[in-house]
């Protein structure tokens, strides 16, 4: 590798790039600039700071914050001091955080804001070895307790610190197979566990996806999904640092295209949820729209359709369909681009399967969507869709290093740098997840076609085993319907039952614009929902995916639901993916109602 750690690599780049553009955040409605240099101070003198505080190498060091600069100078100063950071996700419970503070042994837990810090104040008593809490913003009013400091009070002990070479020695002696991080699983399904990962997991992701997907020191990559998930934090900020790349910070989710067209992003790291919600604000856009608008909206797109093959083949485009395509691109693909700040050059898909038509929507009208694989115990990367050599629907070829090969049962299993050390102070679990050959069992099922492609079917948890002994694989049929202008989310259910069933989030805005124009009168969404139009209109889009199955994966009934699924209820991953076996505990009333009738 080229670099032993992460920190060598980052004070490595710092030399380099010195005051050039590392990290923007908007502040006070204005984009705030930090450069590689004021990163390094900001992060030794957090680093020092808790070697002050007593923080031994391999110590652990909990991180409980949203996106922000900060994240990142709290983390570099953490594993530049020799220790291992703990993310945990803001949207963590009181009893969460105290679960993963007390079974990661940390001493130490930096939180961003009030908001957070009023969450370890509730489990206080139930965290003994938690030594001090260091919190990112300015404390309020109310008193603060004893254990409690600052991040600049923190930093000011880091400058003033009298051995300065201390942060030296403790990184030049982090050996590549030392741990960087312990990231704890969602856990939709027991406590979570911690994966351990190395500095060589990460790095060797850095360097093998570029293989794939080109990032220089000219590119700017705007970051919003959760830092405290390795998907973000290794494709969306150390393979960043990596190339010399600049990370803008989004304001939110609800943000993202605002911040878009103000950052103007090369890339930007992101799920499938995301990108579906883009496609359903661009068709809703189209459909509500003039007649002669929506034509010349669907004029281009099937022209850009034409242009896929040539495309993806390297081939040049035959004359009279590249004027045609010249044509849709001021017409139509222009004005998208432009909304996505106008020199995108790919988005990343990761997460969760991206489905193929939303794939070709995206790259018909000129904006490229990469879809890789991975998981939280692979660091996490171990297929990536080569760029310009892309095959929609799949979850592209393995990167450099990484061997892939399919279980007698479907499972997908993995082999490589990038496979964690193993789960934190469980062996058992450990060995069942690790071959003694290092064979990573991911718990997906799929296949490698003829060309070295990956196909993901799903999550081996999640197929659908009916009463008649037939297997269905939910998730493609339920990327199927969220097409649909007016599905928003789905879940499917089945197993052991009979025949299959789904409950189905419909598109507020859709439905709600439907039922003003067709006179229908309702007081809220509950009533809303019960609309037999409503029923029928959700049907409608059903039966269409249905029309398209076999017998036994068709959804016989559909309960349509008046609120969304979310993480705060529950019902989603951080990463957005459809916590199943929450939703069938949660609305168990409903399901039961369906089979019922």
């Amino acid at each position: 590798m080229k670099y032993k750690n992460i920190p060598e690599m980052f004070f490595s780049q710092v030399k380099k790039y010195g005051n050039r553009v590392v990290q923007r955040y908007k502040k006070d409605g204005r984009w705030m600039d930090l450069s590689w240099n004021q990163m390094k101070d900001a992060a030794e003198h957090v680093g020092l700071g808790l070697i002050e505080l007593g923080l031994k190498q391999k110590d652990s060091v909990c991180l409980l914050s949203e996106n922000r600069p900060a994240w990142a100078h709290v983390d570099l100063g953490i594993i530049s001091a020799g220790g291992v950071n703990v993310p945990i996700y803001a949207t963590n419970t009181p009893q969460q955080v105290q679960y993963i503070v007390n079974d990661a042994e940390a001493q130490y837990l930096f939180v961003s804001n009030r908001i957070q810090l009023d969450k370890v104040l509730k489990v206080r008593s139930g965290v003994p070895k938690l030594k001090k809490v260091i919190i990112m913003d300015v404390i309020d009013a109310n008193p603060a307790p004893d254990f409690v400091m600052t991040l600049d009070e923190l930093r000011k002990i880091g400058s003033t610190a009298k051995d300065r070479a201390a942060l030296d020695q403790r990184y030049q002696t982090t050996q590549p197979d030392d741990l960087i991080t312990i990231i704890y699983t969602s856990g939709t399904t027991g406590d979570p566990k911690g994966a351990m990962l190395t500095h060589r997991n990460i790095l060797s992701n850095c360097e093998d996806i570029a293989s794939y997907v080109p990032i220089d020191d000219t590119f700017v990559a705007l970051s919003f999904l959760p830092l405290s998930h390795v998907f973000e934090r290794t494709a969306g900020y150390y393979t960043m640092l990596f190339y010399g790349a600049t990370i803008a910070y989004a304001e939110s989710i609800d943000k993202i295209v605002d911040n878009m067209a103000e950052i103007r992003p090369h890339a930007m790291v992101s799920v499938p949820r995301v990108y579906e919600k883009m496609y359903a604000r661009i068709l809703e856009g189209v459909e509500t729209g003039p007649a002669t608008k929506k034509k010349i909206f669907y004029w281009a797109l099937n022209t850009g359709k034409q242009t896929m093959p040539y495309k993806l083949d390297g081939k040049p485009l035959p004359l009279l369909l590249k004027l045609r395509y010249a044509l849709a691109m001021k017409l139509v693909f222009s004005k998208i681009r432009a909304i996505l700040g106008g020199r995108l050059l790919f988005f990343v898909s990761g997460g969760a399967p991206l489905s193929k038509e939303l794939g070709e929507f995206f790259y018909a009208a000129n904006v490229t969507i990469i879809e890789g694989y991975g998981l939280t115990e692979t660091s996490p990367v171990l297929t990536v869709n080569p760029l310009g050599k892309m095959k929609f629907g799949t979850a592209g070829k393995p990167i450099p290093g990484c061997e892939i090969k399919i279980a007698p049962d479907g499972e997908i299993l993995a082999r490589g740098p990038m496979i964690m050390k193993g789960y934190f102070k469980k062996p058992e679990a450990t060995a069942e997840a690790i071959e003694k050959d290092g064979y990573f069992h991911t718990g997906d099922i799929g296949f490698l076609d003829n060309d070295g492609y990956l196909h993901i079917t799903d999550r081996k948890k999640d197929l659908i085993v009916t009463a008649g002994g037939k297997n269905i694989a939910p998730q493609p049929i339920e990327n199927m319907l969220k097409m649909n202008r007016y599905i928003e989310q789905v879940a499917m259910i089945g197993d052991k039952k009979p025949y299959c069933v789904a409950l189905v989030v419909p598109k507020f805005d859709a439905i709600e614009s439907y039922a003003k124009q067709n006179n229908i009168a309702y007081k809220d969404r509950r009533e809303l929902v019960e609309s037999p139009t409503i029923i029928g209109l959700i049907q409608g889009a059903i039966d269409g995916v249905n029309a398209t199955l076999a017998k036994y994966e068709t959804i016989k009934k559909i309960k349509v639901l008046p609120n969304e699924f979310t993480q705060e209820t529950g019902e989603l991953t951080p990463t957005l993916k459809v916590k199943r076996r929450v939703i069938m505990e949660k609305y168990k009333d409903a399901i039961e109602g369906l089979y019922a009738q």
